[in-house]
């Protein structure tokens, strides 16, 4: 049956599905010649492919799609894939997790960050990949660019009491009929255009609009543009991983791509180079990649990765060959609007742009792999630890000390404990500082570190077979004083691992210990140090969160938690909140004009 099948299937470009004996849907593929590509599998002279020997025994069926094109079977592909999830292609590990920013259709477009991409007309650009960093990236943008981003809903001649985004020149106020739909516009059009890597364009134009207010004797409007320059040129800063004028081209719009695979999963690093300069970048994991060849993990990463990123350079530099290139570069060509070259170098600083793409993703994946846990005698890390330190024993047993402070304010520290190189959090303790005043965090640690050791000498419970502190040596020899003054400074084993290079200090030693990033005793500890500062950064935020939240708010009557919260994140603080006009308290969600009322009153102010 499979066999008559495959006799009949055209020799047209389109998609091809394998199938189980279930139904079930094993791989997706498309081809320019669909009967050419399919035959290929199966038959006495089959050619050899990578994925074949464990795939092809269990496929009971085949379907295909017919398509007009090699460019409309790509796009097919990767809407199938992403549907059946098929067990033997390669696919971009959990795609649907790493954020985007909107900017939505409305007739004032507002913008938000999402992680679920519409077919709703709107713009998106991403994907990011850390949720804390776009959210910050927003921020700041919006202290850039007065766009909303409220979900208030917008009519033409909309008559709203402006927020305080609109006070502090966040906003311009379009809610209030403050904007005309074309002064907004030039807004959305300024932050697509800062999205999509094109600030200095815009630094360029705001610098001619400042120039020329300032000949009209606007001071004030002069001001406003200087001031938000300064904004867009601190984010470019921030954004930038290097000043080198170039990169890979001056002045061009790139991507530089390079992976690499070990077993069933790959890593892709992207450098982003923006006119010229290197200004982002991002690694994505893919899975299913054991049986795959390089050509395929890179066809699958470049299809799945552009079908939603929101902005395809001019060139994009690869590591190998992709399948279908015609057809690939015709796809990206359609999505940019513009020409677009996938190059693949042989020599120069292209090429060692690639080979540093390709070793930052060894080192991203070696890391990754190296946190799988070996369990007791076959746990290499803790037996390089035992050699490295000479200790007496594999250490079991490591505890993991941090101080987590703003300022001194609130300052707490924390204790993590490892056992056969895995974590036991049932074992984790928290410690408010009790005796340092101020930022001292040497003296917090030797407070810390005291306290852990008094108490275990006192119910004589056993000693941890290494403590690892986080810091070089003053934390380290704050450590040391700590374990003196509880009087076992020679039978405890202790070292320090420094942030800035992660070099490891030991007592008695000013020459530091430096590991090679690819080392598991160097992943293990490095995994274990920010497992405590993890901890501790945690806590700190919960006590932080904890004493914003228990205001004089709490005794207001019809303010609950999620009123309040409403309130702390709107305006920022009490302070703010004092100083809010009724209508101002109004345009938080969930307050009404008598709950505002009771705020103005309990907080000692007049109408």
């Amino acid at each position: 049956m499979l066999e008559e099948k495959i006799s009949t299937i055209p020799s047209k470009p389109g998609v091809y599905l394998m199938k189980d004996s279930a139904g079930k849907v094993l791989y997706v593929g498309k081809a320019s010649s669909l009967a050419r590509r399919v035959r290929n599998y199966f038959g006495p002279h089959a050619r050899l492919h990578a994925i074949t020997p464990g795939l092809i025994p269990h496929v009971k069926d085949i379907d295909y799609i017919i398509t007009d094109n090699e460019v409309e079977a790509l796009i097919l592909e990767n809407n199938l894939i992403k549907k059946h999830k098929p067990k033997y292609n390669v696919k971009l590990k959990d795609d649907k997790r790493y954020p985007y920013l909107k900017i939505t259709t409305e007739n004032f477009p507002r913008l938000s960050m999402t992680r679920i991409i519409e077919r709703d007309g709107a713009k998106y650009f991403g994907p990011y990949v850390h949720a804390r960093a776009t959210r910050q990236t927003l921020k700041e943008i919006t202290k850039a660019f007065p766009i909303r981003t409220c979900d208030l809903t917008i009519e033409e001649g909309a008559n709203h009491r402006p927020c305080l985004d609109f006070h502090i020149g966040r906003c311009l106020g379009p809610c209030a009929g403050l904007a005309s739909k074309d002064e907004y516009q030039e807004v959305i059009k300024n932050v697509s255009l800062f999205l999509k890597g094109n600030g200095e364009i815009i630094l360029k134009e705001l610098t001619e609009k400042m120039k020329e207010a300032a000949s009209q004797l606007d001071f004030e409007r002069a001001a406003q543009i200087r001031d938000r320059i300064n904004n867009i040129q601190r984010i470019l800063e921030k954004q930038k991983v290097s000043s080198t004028p170039a990169y890979a081209g001056a002045g061009e719009d790139q991507d530089v791509i390079g992976f690499y695979q070990k077993d069933d999963e790959a890593c892709v690093q992207i450098f982003m180079v923006r006119g010229g300069k290197l200004m982002d970048r991002e690694h994505f994991f893919l899975t299913g990649t054991e049986e795959s060849s390089s050509t395929e993990i890179l066809t699958a990463f470049v299809e799945q990765y552009y079908q939603d990123a929101s902005f395809v350079p001019k060139t994009i530099i690869l590591q190998n060959e992709v399948e279908m290139p015609e057809a690939i570069g015709a796809w990206l060509e359609a999505k940019r609007g513009a020409s677009v070259t996938l190059h693949i170098p042989q020599k120069g600083r292209k090429l060692s742009m690639v080979k540093m793409a390709a070793k930052n993703a060894m080192s991203i994946l070696e890391r990754e792999k190296h946190q799988t846990v070996f369990k007791k005698e076959d746990n290499p890390a803790l037996l390089g630890l035992r050699d490295l330190l000479s200790l007496p024993r594999q250490p079991y047993r490591i505890d993991a000390f941090d101080i987590s402070n703003l300022g001194g304010d609130m300052a707490v520290g924390s204790m993590v404990v490892f056992q056969d190189g895995e974590p036991e959090k049932s074992e984790y303790r928290r410690y408010r500082i009790r005796t340092v005043k101020g930022q001292d965090d040497f003296a917090m640690m030797r407070e810390v570190i005291t306290r852990r050791f008094r108490r275990a000498l006192e119910e004589e419970t056993p000693l941890p077979d290494l403590v690892l502190v986080d810091g070089g040596k003053g934390q380290l020899n704050a450590a040391l004083m700590a374990l003196r003054d509880v009087e076992i400074e020679e039978k405890q084993p202790i070292i320090g691992l420094a942030k800035k290079f992660e070099h490891i200090f030991l007592p008695g030693q000013s020459d530091p210990i430096i590991l090679s990033d690819r080392d598991p005793i160097l992943h293990l500890i490095r995994r274990i140090r920010d497992e405590a500062h993890r901890f501790a950064v945690a806590y700190h935020r919960k006590l932080r969160g904890k004493t914003l939240t228990e205001s004089v708010l709490d005794h207001i009557p019809n303010i609950g938690p999620k009123r309040k919260q409403s309130l702390i994140q709107h305006f920022g603080s009490m302070e703010k909140i004092r100083e809010a006009t009724i209508d101002e308290l109004r345009s938080v969600k969930g307050i009404t004009q008598k709950i505002a009322e009771d705020i103005r009153k309990h907080l000692g102010s007049g109408g």
